[in-house]
């Protein structure tokens, strides 16, 4: 049924099982405190559900980088156990796991990270509620060798490959947008100009962890605000990517700033995906058709990735908050039990609003999301199955009675009220 979806491919040097990427979600496991033990078990879970690549939260390339407290620093060795963990569970699970290099610039939360948000303009954030200081000639260099030392790290800790945040409103996509990058310099001005850092970013990466090790470029098909990149400079900057040696480009939309919505429950399923497709037919126009480009944003459900797929105008699906919501999604529709995926609602609770402060990410249809490690659901035998009774059906019966159930166990759920339970 999902011969798109489960076809094998290909991200540079790296072979996927399947053409589903888990995309980036920061989680605030990353800095528990646990040697990396809440993160590896997450990661793995998704690994062992099926998802083709899993990419990590975005890990801070430096201490003014992270988006606020809870964030991963790539360059910190503090940090490197917990990440190494991740990886290595990943890779026991049998799954694939690239690395995410982030930076806020911007949309760093002063009160998250003590120190003044940095930028390529001194434009005010509404998001942040704070104005950044402007980065200078010497800081932006150091910022390239940031990302460089990013990268090799990532390798040197397993990681199969990295992706660059270029999209969402953070520091590269600020640098791409006329709206806040508003130098006269070398790093700004047209278009041309501001494409310059990102590329340089592209080049420094490459060199620093090997030109067969895999980047993909996380890019904005659209910034959704007024006033910013056109859809010419957007694929423009895609093919400069692929010219670059890019080894997959990501496409998503909108800034946090944007007045329209992104991944709200009201936006239709599939709504952005365009974005992505106009990307590949620029590449192909410039003659890179076999650049594989990655469709994201509200896609929840396998049957709608496939559709994507087939049309043959996009070559994989990032799918974030549905493995949250379910991390079997590909496990339980390859084996014929699609309608007991756990769909994700794009509800905002318990995930992105949960990720802008320091509470651990979960899940509202999904508590165990995030507490692999503390509930582990491993079935039972023949000989530790046993009989309960579920009194009462509203919300916590119903999922007392669905985790029984899971285990292995046989479960009668009882209700009082007529058309409650199930």
């Amino acid at each position: 049924m999902f011969t798109h979806v489960l076809r094998p491919g290909a991200i540079g040097s790296l072979h996927v099982a399947n053409r589903l990427v888990m995309g980036a979600m920061h989680l605030n496991l990353e800095t528990l405190g646990d040697g990396g033990a809440a993160l590896a078990a997450f990661y793995a879970a998704r690994a062992r559900g099926g998802a083709g690549l899993i990419v990590t939260g975005g890990s801070a390339v430096s201490p003014v980088a992270a988006g606020g407290p809870g964030y991963s620093h790539i360059n910190d060795a503090a940090h490197h156990p917990a990440l190494r963990r991740a990886a290595a569970a990943v890779h026991e699970a049998g799954g694939k796991i690239a690395l995410q290099l982030f930076h806020a610039g911007r949309y760093a939360l002063l009160s998250g990270t003590g120190l003044t948000p940095v930028a390529p303009s001194a434009v005010p954030s509404r998001f942040a509620r704070t104005t950044p200081r402007e980065l200078t000639d010497q800081e932006i260099r150091a910022t390239l060798d940031d990302f460089a030392r990013g990268a090799a790290t990532a390798r040197e800790l397993g990681f199969d490959a990295v992706e660059v945040m270029a999209s969402e409103g953070y520091l590269l996509n600020q640098f791409l947008s006329p709206l806040t990058n508003l130098r006269t310099d070398a790093w700004g001005g047209d278009a041309a100009r501001r494409r310059r850092f990102p590329l340089e970013v592209l080049r420094a990466v490459r060199e620093a962890a090997g030109e067969d090790y895999p980047v993909l470029f996380r890019i904005s098909g659209a910034d959704l605000m007024p006033g910013s990149s056109t859809q010419e400079e957007t694929d423009a900057f895609a093919v400069a990517l692929a010219d670059g040696g890019v080894a997959a480009v990501n496409v998503g939309v909108g800034w946090h700033e944007s007045r329209i919505p992104t991944v709200q429950s009201a936006v239709p399923p599939g709504t952005w995906a365009g974005h992505a497709e106009a990307v590949k037919k620029a590449l192909c126009a410039a003659g890179h058709p076999d650049l594989p480009v990655i469709a994201s944003n509200r896609v929840n459900r396998l049957d709608q990735a496939e559709e994507l797929l087939s049309g043959g105008g996009i070559d994989h699906v990032s799918m974030a908050r549905p493995f949250l919501a379910d991390p079997d999604l590909v496990g339980k529709e390859r084996a014929g039990a699609g309608h007991l995926v756990n769909v994700c609602l794009a509800c905002n609770e318990a995930c992105i609003d949960r990720s802008f402060g320091s509470e651990r990410v979960s899940c509202l249809v999904n508590p165990r999301a995030g507490h692999e490690g503390e509930f582990p659901e491993e079935p039972v035998g023949p000989a530790g199955r046993r009989s309960y009774a579920v009194i009462g059906g509203g919300p916590a019966g119903l999922e007392a009675a669905r985790a029984l159930a899971a285990l292995g166990h046989h479960v009668e759920l009882f209700e009082a009220e007529r058309g409650q339970g199930a």
